[in-house]
């Protein structure tokens, strides 16, 4: 079955990136139907995610960095192993850099489920400059724009640093979105890259002055809970919550959807 087809996926990508296969890391990705888009939240999920979180293990990010370059193991006796201090700079900014999906994220999956379905797609593009860009794409839900079917990219730009040893801070500046008719075949299904890159109108400033009203600090600070190379989880503090993400990636720019 396809399940089938993509849990020996999974435990291929596991195995190729270096990660214990008895890791808890395994674990919560083999307890998931994705390993590359947003999957539905459930309880044995959620205890899965915190099993990473409660049972990690911290190093100096140089030896992440090492133990990825030699393709060893990094995890054992069931522990997960995280950078330490991931909110500091010099910490995070190694390992950064990419294209980064939301595999989990309990408050996003019940926005899909409150809006009646469809799908979510979460991308995050990291820079080694501290610029980075969220994408999120928008298909199949119900209430989308009438007619032919529509594809809804919602973008923000801005930029990450370090709040504090173990949190960062996202500072973001420019919101846009953009339509696509899935009928239309000579159009590339993928966002905007830059706020530059959209067709001046009426709609790019409205826009961009309503994202600009949402962009306040009660949603800029982010605590890390577990960081490596191709994984990390942080807080949603305003909603109780955790995100996951992974990367699909590393020192891309480019999406991949």
């Amino acid at each position: 079955s396809c399940f089938v087809v993509r849990r020996c996926q999974q435990r291929f990508r596991i195995a190729e990136s270096g990660l214990s296969m008895g890791s808890s890391v395994e674990s919560f990705i083999s307890a998931l139907d994705y390993d590359d888009t947003l999957n539905i939240a459930s309880e044995e999920r959620t205890q899965s995610l915190n099993l990473i979180i409660d049972s990690k293990k911290e190093v100096d990010v140089t030896n992440i960095l090492k133990s990825t370059s030699s393709n060893k193991q990094r995890g054992n006796n069931n522990n997960a192993v995280s950078v330490r201090n991931p909110g500091l700079w010099e910490s995070m900014q190694p390992v950064a850099a990419g294209n980064w999906k939301v595999i989990y994220a309990p408050h996003m999956s019940t926005i899909v489920s409150l809006a009646g379905g469809g799908d979510l797609d979460v991308q995050y593009l990291l820079n080694d400059d501290g610029t980075l860009q969220s994408h999120a794409k928008f298909t199949n839900f119900p209430w989308m724009i009438p007619g032919s079917p529509k594809t809804l990219y919602l973008s923000v730009s801005g930029t990450f640093q370090s709040e504090s040893d173990i949190a960062c801070k996202v500072q973001w500046d420019k919101a846009w979105i953009r339509v696509i008719d899935n009928n239309d075949d000579e159009t590339k299904d993928e966002p905007h890259a830059r706020f530059e890159d959209v067709p001046d109108s009426f709609l790019k400033n409205i826009i961009a002055s309503v994202g600009n009203s949402f962009f306040v600090e009660a949603v800029s600070v982010f605590p890390i809970s577990f960081l490596s190379d191709d994984l990390i989880v942080f807080d949603f503090e305003l909603l109780g919550t955790r995100i996951c993400a992974a990367k699909i990636k590393p020192q891309s720019k480019k999406f991949s959807w």
